[in-house]
């Protein structure tokens, strides 16, 4: 039975770490999109600009959101 320690260190763990972080983020800026698009269909407005401001706040918390759940190390 291999340990907890080694398991984390394998190349499949790591792989698997950094699917995660970019689903994570390609969710993350896709819902900011979606958003964006709804409330200028909803505000009827005739520039993108829900979509664009949704779209860079969900970019920069998604950001954030990966250099905070990076190690410490």
């Amino acid at each position: 039975m291999k340990s907890k320690e080694n398991n984390q260190n394998s190349p499949t763990s790591n792989y698997m770490r950094y699917v995660g972080a970019g689903t994570q983020m390609l969710v993350t800026i896709g819902g900011g999109v979606y958003l964006g698009i709804k409330l200028d269909q909803w505000t009827e407005t005739k520039s993108p600009w829900w979509t664009i401001g949704c779209s860079l706040f969900f970019i920069f918390a998604s950001m954030y959101l990966l250099i905070k759940s990076l190690p410490k190390e």
